[in-house]
């Protein structure tokens, strides 16, 4: 496992580029331009893109609905935006998400309980045909909104080489019917963090973020399956760059411009020592939007739950 991880690093590095507790190591962030690859347009043009989204985890026993862990989420409403200054070579990705509380009576469970907010800057650029190496930061802060309370916020810096096996093989996108292979290598760095967990019983302090994302689509990306897969590693532990907690997310896509449905389930697990383990499922319906084109392709960042 230790060798996997390893050369994950190596690879990015050499391309440049409970019901009592909740994990804090979860990945909220819409990837930048979906975590697509280019395909053509005008590479400075300014350009707005990004999703609207409304979920449910409508199977939940143990993902919490704010930052101090209690009550569980139910509802979750987000936007995320590109907005490109000069193409993708210079773009400032925002994110909003919103969850609601289940524990809550009547009509209170669709009422915010939690507000994130997300913003930073990215660059993307071609490495090589099918290849794009994405770098950029964020700030994220995440707060109760029903009641006062503990509220957290880090800063963090990424690296993400995105791949598109069909850019370099039309043989397998014929095969395919116009689908694809696709995905991203991830290496993060909480460079700023005091309140960001390193496991999913909120102990340690998150350091790096180690990612790989996969996905097979068909007919026109009319269906798509995906795996994903986030390591996080603890700063505070003896070895900083071992992992010390896996999330791992299967998910099956419908999508039909401007509108995909999601389906999921997420099991996330510390790996270094005894704990918590939590599990979920959720679906996500989500309209795409693009201020010069119509979407051809998803903007939502797949494989990756965006929870508490």
């Amino acid at each position: 496992m230790r060798t996997a991880v390893i050369a994950l690093v190596i690879t990015i590095a050499l391309t440049q580029n409970t019901l009592v507790k909740a994990a804090f190591a979860l990945d909220k962030q819409g990837a930048a331009h979906g975590g697509a690859v280019e395909h053509g347009g005008d590479p400075n043009a300014f350009n707005v893109t990004g999703a609207l989204t409304l979920g449910t985890a409508f199977v939940n026993s143990s993902y919490a609905a704010r930052p101090d862990n209690t009550g569980l989420a139910f509802m979750r409403y987000a936007a995320h935006a590109d907005v490109d200054v000069i193409g993708r070579k210079l773009s400032f990705p925002l994110d909003v998400n919103l969850f609601t509380d289940k524990t809550r009576h009547g009509a209170e469970i669709l009422s915010p309980s939690e507000f994130d907010f997300i913003g930073g800057v990215t660059t993307t650029n071609t490495l090589v045909k099918g290849g794009d190496l994405e770098l950029g930061s964020r700030v994220e802060n995440d707060r109760p909104v029903d009641r006062t309370g503990f509220m957290q916020t880090y800063v963090d810096t990424r690296a993400r080489l995105l791949y598109s096996l069909a850019a370099v093989s039309p043989e397998l996108k014929r095969a395919l019917v116009d689908g694809d292979i696709s995905g991203a290598l991830t290496l993060g760095w909480f460079s700023i963090n005091h309140t960001y967990a390193a496991r999913p019983n909120n102990s340690g302090d998150a350091l790096f973020r180690y990612g790989v994302h996969t996905e097979l689509s068909v007919v026109h990306d009319f269906f798509s399956v995906g795996a994903d897969t986030t390591w996080f590693t603890d700063r505070r532990a003896v070895d900083p760059l071992g992992p010390s907690e896996l999330d791992l997310t299967y998910e099956v896509i419908v999508h039909t411009s401007p509108i995909e449905l999601h389906l999921a389930y997420e099991r996330d697990m510390p790996v270094d020592e005894p704990g918590l383990v939590q599990s979920f499922l959720y679906a996500l319906l989500v309209y795409d939007f693009d201020l010069r084109h119509a979407p051809t392709a998803p903007l939502e960042t797949r494989g990756g739950v965006q929870s508490p």
